[in-house]
């Protein structure tokens, strides 16, 4: 055998005792752990990505924003120039080089135009007055690309180097008398000024730098001014091919998230560029925060998983255990068949405990029965061994009787009275045997009729079985289908997460709305600015669209939010639920093992019904050996009949009666060799009979 025998049962020395309890608290807790962690890693990662994604639009919105300013920069200097450059005023001064006349004009612009420094200059790019802050009188401004193309007689604007300001919006029109070109007004905005930068920085919470070529010129970062950007790709990317650059990049050993978007002039060709970044650091500490809250509670959740499973578990091992307990409690000690299983809840085991208790019922009929049956087959068998005894001691008497006559055949003239009485007493002990021999042949019919009735009980206990076993395999397709719904419950739930994620596409389209929204507030509110007194209805107006864009941004985050709440419950959901389709797996299993047990028993009462099938055959063979024996006796009768028919002749046929003689001592040895045979077949149905109750005595009914 493989190993040692425990509760008659082969014991493998290499098998593990290791509890299914354990095996499915650390199996669930392990599954817990991992889904744990794997649902705070892709919540990390996602919001992670989301994050980043969120970042780049934020950043796109932003210097879409800056370019719109700009935009309306470009605007307001080309009003303002072409403005002043067709004014006849401007137009004398700047043909005679007036220039008090140039400046009584600066003075009334200032006042009434919307720029921060102005120029006129003559047919060579000689400013001829600049206003107090503005451009230096006398100064060259002719190799610049806005006054070489105003002064060739075309509208110009650029983004260029011009006097001493690194990063202007300069626009210029040409000053002409009679269609000749005598100068050119020129208008600019200092880009690379605190006011920009610090827009930009307060309206969209970003770092803005604003670089003259390649060389910054004016940044929210501190020490980067002055600085030349060392980055080829990002170079080539915005100042070669006048493209957008988008990506991260670091900038004094800090890594940001950028966006940088060419300066071009009216020409198409790149000037300079602006930098609109978020810092990584930020979007790394929003994690962090995320990921101290995320943690715990998802570890918090699954030990509250964890401890709900180990009690669940608990207490469906403690009702298997009853169960399991009573088998226990049949198969060793008493075998008391009178116990049953409590029924507590009812479920699949309750089920299990309901076929259980029927069975034992059933069971404990049957051995009923069977021990009444037992009885009566012990008092059969004993009766059959007296009777065999009986048959036995009249056979030995008969041998010893026809011993006599043989000695005294040659007295036998002498003594015919006591003849005749022997043969009497001869006849009578045939009777007698054949009496005996009817008993024998009734104890064995009796014998013959309860074991085919203990057959018939035993067959009642396999359709028993049979129908247990085919409840359980009604209870199994159950669990099946059981487990097939649990998987549909599971599709419809991962329906559900797909639509959430929809909602949250939504909202991230309401929150672009919103940005939207407040950059063409932003933008009307210049526009109000522009018109002056005129403007001031306007800017209300603006700035009640700025705040409706502020309330529709704080409720797109709120919502957000509650989405993304609502998608982690979904997700606990889905755990839930996939936990339940491998509990549905579980308790499958359990039903087959049990069936399995079912199979046993009904293969042990097939192997008594076979041991039963053999007795039938032991009594049948003892049936037929007293066939021959009662066979025997009648030949025994007739051969009485003679001997008195001898006796009467006898007087005359002395030597018949010898061959007579003779042929009795034969009959004789025959019957006594029957007679052994028969006291043998009836120690083995005893025998049998003992080792049936034996069997039957260990059930208590």
């Amino acid at each position: 055998m493989a190993g040692k025998i425990e509760n008659n049962r082969p014991v493998d020395p290499n098998a593990k005792d290791v509890q299914i309890q354990t095996k499915l608290i650390a199996l669930i807790g392990g599954v817990i752990l991992v889904a744990s962690v794997a649902v705070a890693a892709v919540s990390l990662y996602v919001f992670d990505r989301n994050q980043i994604k969120a970042t780049e639009t934020q950043l796109l919105h932003s210097a879409d924003g800056a370019m719109k300013v700009t935009d309306d920069w470009l605007v307001t200097l080309k009003t303002a120039a072409s403005i002043s450059a067709r004014r006849s005023d401007v137009i004398e001064a700047t043909l005679y080089e007036d220039r008090d006349m140039l400046k009584a004009i600066v003075d009334t612009y200032t006042e009434d135009l919307d720029y921060d420094y102005m120029a006129f200059v003559n047919s060579d790019g000689i400013v001829i007055y600049g206003g107090e802050d503005g451009f230096k009188q006398g100064e060259n401004l002719s190799s610049t690309y806005v006054v070489k193309k105003a002064l060739s007689g075309e509208i110009a604007y650029s983004f260029e180097s011009i006097s001493d300001f690194q990063s202007g919006a300069t626009y210029a029109y040409p000053v002409k008398n009679d269609d000749n070109v005598i100068g050119a007004a020129v208008f600019t905005y200092n880009i690379g000024s605190d006011d920009f930068i610090n827009l930009m920085q307060v309206s969209y919470d970003v770092e803005c730098t604003v670089f003259a070529g390649d060389i910054r010129s004016k940044s929210t970062l501190p020490g980067v001014e002055g600085t030349v950007m060392d980055n080829q790709t990002i170079v080539n990317t915005v100042l070669q091919n006048g493209e957008i650059f988008r990506g991260e990049n670091k900038i004094k050993g800090k890594d940001y998230f950028s966006v940088y978007f060419p300066l071009k002039n009216d020409s198409g060709n790149v000037d300079g560029m602006i930098f609109i970044a978020k810092s990584l650091a930020d979007i790394e500490a929003i994690k962090y925060i995320t990921l101290k809250i995320v943690i715990p509670v998802a570890a918090a959740l699954a030990l509250i998983l964890m401890v709900l499973s180990f009690r669940f578990i608990h207490w469906l091992m403690w009702r298997i255990a009853n169960v399991t307990k009573q088998l226990k409690e049949m198969a060793t000690g008493e075998a008391d068949l009178t116990k049953r299983v409590t029924l507590r809840v009812l479920d699949e085991i309750g089920d299990l405990v309901i076929n259980f208790n029927a069975f034992c019922d059933k069971l404990q009929q049957i051995i009923g029965e069977t021990k009444g049956s037992k009885d009566e087959l012990s008092v059969s068998g004993e009766s059959m061994s007296a009777s065999t005894q009986d048959t036995a001691s009249a056979i030995t008497q008969i041998i010893a009787n026809i011993n006599s006559i043989s000695r005294q055949i040659g007295t036998q003239n002498q003594s015919v009275h006591q003849t005749a009485g022997a043969v009497d007493e001869i006849s009578s002990n045939i009777e007698s045997l054949n009496r005996m021999i009817d008993h024998q042949s009734a104890g064995v019919s009796q014998a013959s009729a309860a074991v085919e009735e203990m057959i018939g009980n035993i067959s009642s206990v396999n359709n028993s079985v049979e129908k247990m076993a085919s409840s359980f395999t009604e209870l199994e397709q159950n669990a099946n289908m059981g487990f097939k719904m649990q998987n549909d419950v599971n599709e419809r739930i991962l329906q559900i997460e797909t639509q959430s994620e929809m909602l949250q596409d939504a909202n991230t389209a309401i929150s672009s709305i919103a940005e939207q929204t407040n950059l063409l507030a932003m933008n009307a509110a210049i526009e109000a600015a522009h018109a002056g007194e005129a403007g001031k209805g306007f800017a209300v107006v603006a700035d009640e669209i700025r705040k409706l864009s502020e309330t529709s941004s704080a409720q797109s985050k709120t919502i957000g939010e509650q989405l993304t709440k609502i998608k982690a419950q979904i997700g606990e959901v889905v755990a839930a639920s996939n936990e339940s389709s491998r509990s549905f797996g579980v308790v499958s299993q359990k039903i087959q093992e049990t069936d399995q047990l079912v199979m046993q028993i009904k293969a042990a009462m097939e192997e008594q019904n076979q041991g039963s099938q053999q007795i039938t055959s032991a009594l049948k063979t003892m049936n037929d050996s007293t066939q021959e024996v009662k066979a025997a006796s009648v030949e025994m009768s007739n051969g009485n009949k003679m001997i008195l028919e001898e006796v009467q002749h006898l007087q005359t046929a002395t030597l018949e009666m010898k061959g007579s003689m003779d042929e009795m001592s034969n009959g004789a040895r025959k019957i006594n060799e029957t007679g052994a045979q028969l006291s043998e077949i009836s120690n083995q149905v005893q025998d049998a009979i003992n080792k049936i109750g034996s069997q039957i005595d260990l059930f208590k009914v």
